[in-house]
């Protein structure tokens, strides 16, 4: 036992003194030295970190997300908080351990060679990313490590055709600005940016991200994808649902009594209504006609009608404050008697008159009535000649009588409720429903 324990004392003295002397190994008087003396001292950050100048040099990059602080659908850029980390392989800074104890350093950029990194994708400038401050990490085997803060505002091109419920791609893409895919070549060995740092968004949800490396005039590059899904849950309790409860209510100016006199205010103010509506989703969206959002035309849609509501209201008041005494036309009093189906009634009852049978006793009745029509009445004119007519018979009109233009109002007010509530669930069908199964899809791919 006791052996036992002096075997682990050993142990662990041997790893102290070895920290030590590693801890030691790397002081100032080594840094120093390794600073006055090859290869850094005759080091010249000029040169292309190759021995052979045309050999090509691997940069790999790694991309760490941060934050997504807005996705501006007008202009069409992305703003991103995040920091990249390359590497990359200097042969011109190697250097043998057993002639200087340093295993690392770690100077100021403006000290090394470093891949000249542009935003190509960017809206504000083209300049060269990283800062003064900031530093790079050698080991000896010539392994450079150069981290870089991003601060970006990329451009993304933006589709809004299912807003709210839209899904958006975006692109960060990062060249070697004024080295060619033969000198210097972007790589990167994950899938995608590295998202444990990620801040939620308020208004986005990050749903995926990816990468890719390609060549594009005879220049690498490497584009960074992030896919965004918007939470749909503030414009649908503020947008959706009124614009659907107004769509609804659109049609009963109707069913408002004729004489209180509101119809016609009640009719404006919806349309100002959806005026408002259609004009606050425009200023959230890009000023293109391709693509636009199926929501601007469901808006577009439901201001026309709200307007058609306007001019028929106007027409049906006047109706319903015609002159009594002036007669209702003929076509007029048609067209209320097909809508109140007096029409239909009085098809079918003629259909049952033609198919019912005759009561006993009653068809000698109806010969003698049949040849009484059927006599010619005679008639003597002035010259003792006889004239004969033919009677004919009375037009059964029925259907038609006693429709005032107050039924005919009232008969337009129905018929024209009816409709637009219709027509808007039709609409609201036709373009809403587009909009909820891409939600829906979206939510599945996930």
């Amino acid at each position: 036992m006791g052996s036992l324990r002096l075997i682990h004392c050993m142990i662990a003295a041997v790893i102290v003194l070895f920290g030590v002397n590693l801890a030691k190994a790397q002081t100032a008087a080594n840094l120093r030295s390794w600073i006055d003396n090859p290869p850094f001292s005759t080091y010249n950050k000029k040169i292309f970190p190759r021995n052979s100048q045309t050999d090509k040099v691997e940069v790999d990059m790694q991309f760490n997300l941060v934050a997504m602080t807005q996705l501006n659908e007008l202009s069409g850029y992305l703003d991103l908080v995040g920091y990249t980390v390359l590497t990359w392989t200097n042969e011109l800074l190697m250097w043998n351990n057993s002639i200087n104890a340093m295993q690392e350093v770690m100077l100021g950029q403006n000290n090394f060679w470093r891949p000249s990194l542009v935003l190509a994708n960017s809206v504000e400038s083209l300049t060269e990313m990283g800062d003064n401050s900031y530093k790079i990490r050698i080991n000896k085997d010539g392994v450079c490590e150069w981290q870089i803060g991003v601060v970006s505002k990329s451009a993304c091109s933006v589709d809004v055709s299912y807003y709210p419920f839209d899904q958006q791609s975006c692109k960060i893409s990062f060249t070697p600005w004024g080295y060619t895919d033969t000198q210097v070549r972007l790589n990167t060995t994950s899938s995608g940016m590295h998202t444990g740092l990620f801040m939620p968004n308020v208004e986005w949800t990050l749903a995926s991200t990816s990468v890719e490396a390609f060549s594009s005039a005879s220049a690498s590059y490497l584009d960074f994808t992030i896919e965004l899904k918007r939470k749909p849950g503030y414009f649908l309790v503020n947008m959706i649902i009124p614009i659907l409860i107004l769509g609804m209510l659109n049609g009963l100016v109707f069913l408002l009594p004729a004489d209180s006199g509101e119809r016609v205010g009640y009719a404006i103010t919806a349309f100002l209504t959806f005026a408002v509506f259609l004009t606050m989703v425009s200023d959230n969206l890009p000023k293109s006609s391709e693509p636009m959002s199926l929501l601007c035309f469901f808006l577009t849609l439901m201001l026309i009608m709200s307007a058609l509501s306007t001019v028929i209201t106007i027409m049906t008041l006047r109706v319903y404050h015609q002159d009594d005494d002036s007669p209702v036309p003929m076509w007029l009093k048609h067209v209320v008697a097909f809508i109140t189906c007096r029409k239909c009634k009085k098809w079918c009852g003629q259909k049952l008159e033609a198919i019912e049978e005759p009561k006993p006793g009653q068809e000698e009745e109806e010969e003698d009535s049949s040849s009484e029509e059927d006599e010619e009445e005679e008639d003597s004119d002035g010259e003792g000649n006889r004239k004969t007519e033919v009677k004919k018979p009375k037009p059964n009109n029925a259907d038609i009588k006693g429709i005032s233009w107050r039924v005919v109002g009232g008969t337009l007010d129905g018929f024209f409720f009816g409709l637009f509530v219709f027509g808007t669930v039709v609409i609201s069908c036709v373009f809403l429903i587009p909009l909820a199964l891409a939600a829906t899809s979206t939510d599945a791919s996930e």
